[in-house]
């Protein structure tokens, strides 16, 4: 069925692509399909059309890839930062906390990812089976001469947190994309099964700026418990002082509270 009042032909876009199927079709392929359209309204047909197959190829594919990429899709201002949010296999870092059902696809830099001595729990479900070998952060403004945020992963118990499974700890001293290839443990996760990510703000001189995925007004609220025990909607769980523990097992949830602090935008290769 041909799109509403338009016409049947199309010179370019179906021409190039009639033997192709979503799954080989790529963001290159797509621009190079889309540059020479001028915008303009005698060309509102193809233009509808190109629109038909990005969106097609994003829905088969399950990957951003060409949207949300600096020019190319190549990422070439940081993975973690404004790179397309790739988890369809091919190998490049999974943005977890952009993931259904709690992530959102928004982001921004904020200095509010946590403070000092801070361990902030955020839920994810595991989109791979394996073990975790790489996790990936982008970092605005740096935390002066000292700092790292411990990140950690955790199993969840009746949707919270729980067994503290291990961790990778990221410099925040300096500014761009930081990269953690060793852990504390391996950290071996089960696809479709729901994880927890700690983050613990361990000796920041000065608060960094994270680029964060902003769930707080985009994505959706998890469930948190206070130190009264009652269950409430918020954005994750924290431990105002972990300064003795750091990343840790949870025995007492009568220190917890929810908080309304964003994920940092972690990338996590399996």
């Amino acid at each position: 069925m041909p799109l509403p009042d338009a016409d049947k032909r199309s010179p370019r876009v179906y021409t190039l692509l009639q033997n192709q199927d979503l799954e080989n079709v790529t963001a290159d392929t797509l621009a190079d399909v889309a540059d020479p359209i001028a915008i303009e309204e005698q060309n509102e047909d193809e233009l509808r059309r190109i629109c038909l197959v990005a969106f097609a190829r994003m829905v088969t594919k399950g990957s951003f890839d060409g949207w949300l990429s600096s020019g190319g899709g190549t990422g070439s201002l940081s993975n973690a930062q404004f790179t397309a949010y790739d988890w369809d296999g091919d190998g490049d870092p999974v943005r977890i906390m952009a993931l259904p059902p709690y992530g959102t696809i928004e982001r921004g830099s904020t200095t509010s990812g946590g403070a000092n001595n801070n361990l902030i729990w955020h839920p994810f479900i595991a989109p791979e089976s394996g073990t975790i070998s790489e996790v990936d952060l982008y970092i605005d403004g740096a935390s002066g001469g000292t700092g790292a945020v411990d990140i950690g992963f955790y199993s969840d118990v009746d949707g919270l947190p729980k067994t503290f499974l291990g961790e990778f700890v990221i410099p925040t001293t300096s500014t761009g994309v930081i990269t953690q290839t060793t852990s504390s443990e391996d950290i071996v996760t089960v696809r479709g099964t729901q994880y927890w990510v700690g983050f613990f703000m361990d000796n920041l001189a000065s608060g960094p700026t994270f680029i964060v995925t902003e769930r707080g007004t985009s994505g959706s609220s998890t469930l948190c418990t206070g130190a009264n025990g009652l269950w409430i909607p918020a954005e994750a769980i924290v431990e105002a002082d972990a300064s003795g523990t750091g990343n840790h097992t949870i025995t007492d949830y009568t220190a917890l509270a929810p908080s309304n602090y964003d994920p940092i935008n972690i990338g996590v290769k399996w």
